[in-house]
C-alpha cells in the first residue's frame, strides 16, 4: 500500500501475536535508490521482495537498509535481503551488536500494567524468544541524530530501546516512528510493558509531535495517512512529563 508518494507500507497478510504483532516495514523510492526501513518478522523477506518486484525493480536496486532498533520483529528478513542486494545496513551504535547476534535483545517487564492489550505480545514474545532469533547480520554503518541517508533524516528517539531511531522524510511530510509510536493494539508511545525508559519514551514522542508531519509509518499497526501531527500532539498532551 502506498501511503505517500513513493512510500510503500509492507506488512504480512497473516498478522498477529505470533507474527511480530502487526509489524510493518517501509520501502521508499528515491534518487538514492530504494531505501528499506526495517525488515519484518519473516526470515525469507518474501513480502519485501515481492514489493520490489511489483515496482519493476530487482533486489540489486535496494541501496540502503535502515533499522529503527534491534528487536526480532524488525530484523527477520535482514540477512536474506543483505545477501541478495548487497545493500549496506544502518543502525544506531547501541543496537549494532544485537543485530550482529553478539548480544541478546533486552528483556521486557512481564508484570501486568496499564495497557493490558499489550501484555499478550510481551508474554508470547518472551516465551518464543529462545526459538525465534533472527539470522545475524553485520551493521555496515553506524548512524545517529542528524545523519542523512538519501532524503531521510535520522532522529535519535530513545525510550523503547536506548538506540531507537526514527526517520523523517521532510519533502513528503512523513515520519517513520518504529516503536516510538505504534497504533496496535492501542495508540501509544512504544508499548507500556516493552519500553525500557518511560521518561525518554514520552520525551521522544513530544519531539515527534512538534514536527511538520502528515503521514506516520508506525512499527506496529496501521499507518496514519493524514493529520499525523495532530494525532501525535493529542497523545503527547496526555503523556507523562
Amino acid at each position: 500500500m502506498q501511503i505517500a508518494p513513493g512510500v510503500y507500507d509492507l506488512t504480512p497478510p497473516q498478522r498477529g501475536y505470533f507474527k511480530g504483532g502487526y509489524v510493518h516495514a517501509f520501502l521508499i523510492e528515491s534518487d538514492a535508490g530504494l531505501i528499506l526501513i526495517d525488515t519484518l518478522f519473516d526470515a525469507d523477506a518474501r513480502i519485501i521482495l515481492d514489493q520490489i518486484q511489483h515496482l519493476g525493480k530487482t533486489p540489486q536496486d535496494l541501496k540502503h537498509i535502515v533499522l529503527t532498533h534491534g528487536h526480532r520483529a524488525h530484523l527477520g528478513g535482514l540477512a536474506t535481503l543483505k545477501r541478495l542486494s548487497g545493500a549496506p545496513i544502518y543502525a544506531h551504535e547501541w543496537e549494532a551488536d544485537i543485530v550482529s547476534g553478539d548480544r541478546p535483545q533486552q528483556g521486557v517487564n512481564l508484570r501486568p500494567m496499564k495497557g493490558i492489550q499489550v501484555y499478550p505480545i510481551v508474554l508470547i514474545g518472551t516465551l518464543l524468544e529462545p526459538f525465534t532469533h533472527h539470522k545475524p547480520a553485520t551493521v555496515d554503518k553506524l548512524i545517529d541524530e542528524g545523519d542523512t541517508i538519501g532524503p531521510l533524516r535520522v532522529l535519535h528517539t530513545p525510550g523503547h530501546t536506548p538506540g531507537h531511531l526514527a526517520f523523517y522524510l521532510p519533502e513528503r511530510k512523513t515520519v517513520f516512528t518504529g516503536d516510538a509510536f505504534v497504533t496496535w493494539p492501542l495508540i501509544c508511545p512504544g508499548w507500556p510493558n516493552a519500553m525500557l525508559n518511560e521518561k525518554q519514551t514520552w520525551t521522544s514522542l513530544r519531539r515527534l509531535a512538534a514536527m511538520e508531519v502528515d503521514v506516520i509509518g508506525v512499527g506496529h499497526g496501521n499507518p496514519i495517512t493524514q493529520n499525523g501531527a495532530a494525532v501525535l500532539r493529542e497523545l503527547a498532551a496526555r503523556g507523562k512529563l
